[in-house]
C-alpha cells in the first residue's frame, strides 16, 4: 500500500508530489478548512480551499465519501 502523500502537521500541510497518482485527488482538513491536491497529467500539482463549514462538516463526517460531497456541492 502507498503512503498517502498528504500529511497535516501542527506546523501546516506537507505534500510529497512523488506519491501521487496523475489525476487523483487527495485531501486533508486543517484549519476548519478542506484542501484539495492532485497532480495533472503534466506532473504540476494543484490545490484547492474549500471553506464552507457546511461542507467541511461533511467531509469530516464522511470522509470516504469526499469526492461526492464536493460534486453534490458543486452544482449547487
Amino acid at each position: 500500500m502507498l503512503e498517502y502523500p498528504v500529511i497535516v502537521e501542527k506546523d501546516g500541510i506537507k505534500i510529497d508530489p512523488e506519491k501521487m497518482i496523475v489525476d487523483k485527488m487527495y485531501y486533508c482538513i486543517y484549519d476548519n478548512k478542506v484542501y484539495i491536491f492532485y497532480k495533472d497529467e503534466e506532473n504540476l500539482t494543484h490545490c484547492y480551499e474549500v471553506d464552507d463549514q457546511t461542507v467541511v462538516q461533511e467531509i469530516v463526517k464522511n470522509p470516504n465519501n469526499f469526492e461526492d460531497i464536493l460534486l453534490k456541492h458543486s452544482k449547487e
